[in-house]
């Protein structure tokens, strides 16, 4: 995993945090030299990617964090002669526009960015208006966009 920020509650610790629990789920043990601690941008996206293809026994696939540090990993696949998702399969959390202008087009999940400021204005509302917030945390779903990063490594 190429993460973000662990102090970001909402992006990097959450984010880190489902992965970790995804591993367990598949009844994978978590391994800390299998994660890269970033800050959202490309260039550590590619710094996170070099790391793991030094490794003794690189990964078959990454997930980042955020689609900017996806394309950052894909180019540093790239530039090591190494083909996605042939070789490493990449996939991302945003469905930024990136996502669709990388080479491959890159597999992201996508957020409902309308619903969660609807939805966060709508509580807003009515915490300032002191009426009784029933559901304070509200959980959206979430929509996988399969594009060509990710094969059957």
């Amino acid at each position: 995993m190429i993460s973000g920020t662990l102090e970001d509650p909402s992006n990097g610790f959450a984010r880190f945090s489902g992965y970790k629990k995804a591993l367990a789920e598949a009844g994978l043990a978590y391994d800390d030299t299998l994660v890269r601690i970033g800050n959202y941008r490309y260039e550590s996206g590619s710094d996170a990617m070099r790391y793991f293809l030094e490794l003794a026994n690189r990964p078959s696939a990454v997930f980042s964090a955020t689609d900017e540090m996806a394309i950052g990993a894909i180019h540093a696949i790239q530039d090591k002669g190494l083909q996605v998702p042939a070789d490493i399969s990449v996939i991302s959390v945003d469905n930024s526009r990136m996502a669709s202008m990388v080479r491959p087009l890159l597999t992201t999940v996508a957020q409902p960015m309308y619903d969660i400021g609807a939805v966060s204005m709508r509580l807003l509302t009515k915490l300032m208006k002191k009426e009784n917030v029933e559901q304070a945390q509200v959980i959206l779903p979430h929509e996988l966009i399969v594009r060509e990063s990710v094969g059957g490594n």
